[in-house]
């Protein structure tokens, strides 16, 4: 019988544009401090890939999107129990840990708010509420490796199933093959396990983020907003990989 074990892995994909893992390489090792738990990082992997762009703000213009593989992350972890976190997630405090206290085969993040705008919670004007693959946990058990299989099976008949469920975007999303599997799984029905809380999305650029006491002071071109110390989703790769957030994660982890 394998010893238990927990801990965290992350997959890191780079592209011409963005060096994910450098910036994987800060956001895991911060979340192994805070957490007190190890991780992996995945770059590569041997599996078809959509050739998936998306428009990105901080470049005013398409770029190439890799986001293909989260299915594999049971039988690539090498935990009994696993957290895996987005690498443009960067974790501030030791909630997450709180899921594993629980009875719980697999759990999926179900709620986001953003600083500017207000999510859709559906996957499309007539479909059904999606998940956030930006952050998930599983075991080791039949149950969640019969639910990854079934992700599995919906990234590799995408163009299905998106007409299936009348998905709005064309692109392969994660968050949407967590929720149809989800869906499916659960007897064509919305799931209730959940990692507790709801995600702030930082969805805008960015141009820095600074720490006063208990709340963070986030800055765009045009606006500051200040927020609760959290756990932070920040969709700016540019931000991501400039010096202000290495300087940012270095005073976090001090």
């Amino acid at each position: 019988m394998q010893e238990k074990s927990k801990g965290i892995i992350g997959f890191a994909f780079n592209t011409e544009q963005i060096d994910y893992i450098s910036i994987a390489n800060k956001t895991l090792a911060l979340a192994s401090r805070v957490l007190n738990l190890p991780y992996t990082l995945i770059t590569e992997l041997n599996q078809p890939e959509y050739d998936n762009e998306r428009y990105s703000e901080d470049y005013g213009k398409f770029i190439k999107w890799r986001n293909v593989g989260r299915f594999s992350a049971y039988n690539l972890s090498p935990y009994t129990e696993t957290l895996v976190i987005d690498i443009d997630y960067v974790v501030q405090d030791r909630e997450l840990l709180k899921v594993f206290d629980t009875n719980f085969d697999y759990r999926l993040l179900r709620k986001s708010h953003a600083l500017t705008q207000e999510y859709p919670n559906s996957m499309g004007p007539n479909s059904l509420p999606f998940v956030w693959a930006t952050v998930f946990a599983f075991k080791k058990t039949e149950r969640a490796a019969q639910y990854f299989k079934l992700v599995e099976r919906v990234h590799n008949n995408y163009g299905y199933y998106r007409d299936l469920f009348n998905l709005r975007e064309r692109n392969y999303r994660n968050d949407y093959a967590f929720a149809i599997a989800d869906i499916i799984f659960n007897g064509y029905a919305i799931g209730t396990d959940t990692i507790p809380g709801s995600m702030l999305t930082i969805d805008q650029p960015i141009t820095s983020i600074t720490r006063q006491g208990n709340t963070y002071i986030i800055r765009d071109e045009n606006s500051a907003y200040i927020v609760p110390q959290t756990n932070l989703h920040i969709m700016s790769k540019k931000y991501l990989q400039s010096d202000n957030f290495a300087e940012f994660i270095n005073n976090v982890a001090a």
